[in-house]
């Protein structure tokens, strides 16, 4: 990345948040700036990766910050009515993964965006498999298990699923290695891999598996909205039959009584 600075420690933040906490007290949060990588935030090491800012037009820095040890940055200057900006790391390593963040600022007020994790693959050449639990819960009508089998010294599994994975909208990441899809339908139908990590270095993952497709077919899918159709309308005909029962008690009880059916009196 072009004019990446660096600062031990984080003084300038600290002070930042300072300033941007009484800017805010008297004029209320400036508009947020979003951010995204493109191809996605799961990158290979040694490919190209491009992080986007976007910020409201007339901004007057843009700054892409890196959160680490030492607080990395790197600052565009708007040219015209600019409002998204590239910023390219090449040759993605590990010293590149973590959290980003765009920010701007306009009129003396700084305004931060969400974290962006960006991950870096093929750091541990452990390559796991990824396959379907062939146990008897495995793989039911409503249920699926997938099994990430990696080295035994990693203590965090990864799920993604589709192509340019991105976190943590398409990727998931627990402790243990065997993972539940459920209801299953037909939008699980893609290409998932897994990956290992450990918990002191969770932007380092290993090599991906070979991509699994899950055998979801329409009829499955069919058959559950046949089921959920049929518990409705006996839903229904339940209500309807309560309703009809509701209704007869209250005409018996407001019909007035015929002659031959008052009551008699004794004398």
């Amino acid at each position: 990345m072009k004019n990446f600075h660096g600062s031990h420690g984080y003084p300038g933040v600290w002070t930042r948040d300072i300033q941007k906490q009484r800017i805010w007290s008297h004029h209320g949060p400036p508009p947020q700036p979003s951010i995204w990588a493109v191809p996605g935030a799961v990158i290979s090491t040694g490919s190209d990766v491009s992080i986007f800012c976007r910020t409201p037009p007339g901004v007057t820095t843009v700054r892409l910050y890196h959160y680490g040890p030492y607080g990395r940055w790197s600052d565009r200057t708007p040219e015209g009515a600019q409002e998204v900006f590239e910023f390219s790391l090449q040759r993605m390593t590990l010293s590149n993964a973590g959290d980003y963040y765009c920010e701007y600022t306009k009129e003396g007020q700084w305004s931060q965006s969400d974290r962006l994790e960006l991950v870096v693959t093929g750091v541990y050449k452990e390559k796991p498999s990824l396959t379907v639990d062939s146990g008897p819960q495995g793989f039911s009508e409503r249920n699926v298990t997938l099994l990430c089998c990696t080295h035994p010294s990693f203590d965090i599994f990864i799920l993604c699923r589709g192509g340019n994975a991105s976190l943590p909208q398409n990727c998931s990441r627990q402790h243990h290695n065997t993972f539940l899809i459920s209801p299953v339908s037909l939008g699980h139908r893609r290409s998932y891999r897994c990956f290992g990590s450990y918990k002191r270095s969770s932007y380092s993952w290993s090599l991906p598996s070979d991509p699994l497709e899950l055998p979801i077919t329409e009829s499955r899918t069919s058959d559950y909205r046949l089921e959920n159709c049929i518990r409705l309308i006996l839903a229904i005909i339940i209500l309807l039959g309560i309703g009809v029962l509701l209704l007869d008690a209250w005409k018996s009880r407001r019909e007035p009584m015929r002659p031959s059916e008052s009551p008699k009196w004794r004398a």
